[in-house]
């Protein structure tokens, strides 16, 4: 310091070291205009209070970012952090060697405001954690109350299948759409599919098939919800050019009132105002959630729900740098401003505390009090089967292929990876 003030006594120019910064690219799939400016302002805080750290926040859609990312992990700009719905698509980017432990990095208190099944979630067969639980999320029937009046249609009505049927040809008769599905993208489609498995297979009958156990995949349960699916589908229930429709062109078709019902996940609260023409969607007191059907004979419990426990991963390149921002990100007090704000359900402890979105509330509820959370089958079950799944569910959805084939080509990649 002595040397710098006597070259600024005699006049002569001072070059500070420039302090170095470690870069951390966190790779997220947020649409949400707001969500996305919450995420970005919690970026800002961290950095103001490491500067030696720069957080860069790049983005891809969500079909772009499963088309994307396994090339982008072998790349030289592959992601420090990136989202993840976890199950088999995890497990086989920890195989193939694309990501970081971390179970030694992390904190305990990160481990513990986790909790449990959030570790347990990002923890690999061979024993490593690799990321850390962001948020809990449920697929649910959302409906819109007045279309329901309109229609004549009793929500009480629509709890069994048959019921379900009889609702969805009332909404025909009155030239009411009464379910909007982006079919373009496929994995809406499996939405369906996975729901009637969970309802007529329930969680020993999928555990099993999905360990290439007796008839697999092409059981009869399995069969069978390929065969309810076209049941609806020959209904022709799904808005017009469905099969060219891609989420968020269904969100903003549900959110401009325009369809009954969205099989969709709980983040369509806020993504089907976003979508809808005046970015306000079907207002609060006319948005309704119904439980999914239940199956006469199913061997499904009727609490079993369908949904995500996502969260972030670490690329194998990952420094401690991006450990440590996770962790900032993931605490309670800023997973609170999501949880306020209704974009998810975080796992955190104590964040979703304060919660008020009756939706939300709801939903938490259901997930708590199921006796099985069932991950969403495209991600539970790998890339590869994932993959099929998603196209046949879209091809039951356009009524193209028979109950039999979809579960056929279900069990042959399973069969293929075992």
């Amino acid at each position: 310091m002595k040397h710098i003030a006597l070259a600024a006594m005699l006049g002569l120019a001072v070059i500070m070291p420039a302090q170095a910064q470690t870069v951390v690219k966190h790779l997220h799939i947020t649409s949400i205009p707001a969500e996305v400016e919450l995420m970005n302002s919690i970026a800002a805080d961290f950095m103001a209070q490491n500067p030696d750290i720069k957080i860069e926040l790049p983005f891809l859609e969500n079909e772009a970012f499963k088309a994307k990312l396994t090339t982008l992990l072998q790349s030289a700009d592959a992601p420090d952090v990136f989202h993840t719905w976890g199950g088999g698509v995890f497990y086989e980017q920890a195989k193939a060697g694309f990501l970081r432990p971390v179970e030694d990095v992390l904190s305990d208190e990160a481990k513990e405001a986790m909790g449990t099944a959030g570790v347990s979630a990002f923890t690999a067969p061979d024993g490593h954690l690799y990321g850390v639980a962001r948020d809990v999320g449920e697929v649910v029937l959302w409906y819109n109350k007045a279309l329901f009046e309109q229609a004549g249609v009793d929500p009480a009505s629509m709890e069994t299948w048959d019921g379900f049927l009889a609702g969805v040809q009332k909404f025909k008769d009155a030239g009411i759409t009464p379910i909007a599905i982006g079919a373009k993208d496929k994995w809406p489609a499996h939405f369906w599919w996975s729901k009637l498995v969970v309802r007529l297979a329930g969680k020993d009958g999928f555990q099993a098939a999905q360990r290439g156990e007796g008839d697999g995949f092409a059981g009869e349960d399995f069969v069978k919800a390929g065969e309810y699916f076209l049941q609806l589908a020959e209904m022709e229930p799904w808005q017009q050019g469905f099969l060219a429709a891609s989420y968020g062109d269904a969100s903003g078709f549900f959110g401009d009132g325009k369809a009954a019902m969205h099989l969709m996940g709980d983040w369509d609260y806020g993504a089907m105002k976003d979508n809808s023409a005046n970015k306000e969607g079907i207002p609060d007191d006319q948005l309704g959630i119904l439980p999914f059907p239940t199956i006469e004979g199913g061997k499904g419990d009727p609490t079993d729900t369908l949904g995500g426990l996502g969260g972030v991963l670490f690329s194998k390149n990952a420094s401690d740098a991006a450990v440590k921002w996770v962790e900032f990100f993931n605490n309670a007090e800023n997973q609170a401003k999501y949880a306020a704000e209704a974009y998810y359900i975080p796992i955190s402890k104590g964040a979703a505390d304060v919660m008020t979105n009756p939706f939300k509330v709801q939903i938490a509820k259901n997930i708590g009090n199921a006796h099985w959370h069932a991950l969403f089958f495209d991600q539970a079950l790998g890339p590869n089967v994932g993959g099929v799944v998603n196209d046949v569910s879209a091809e039951l959805a356009g009524n193209s292929i028979s109950a039999q084939e979809a579960a056929e080509l279900i069990k042959e990649a399973v069969d293929d990876t075992l």
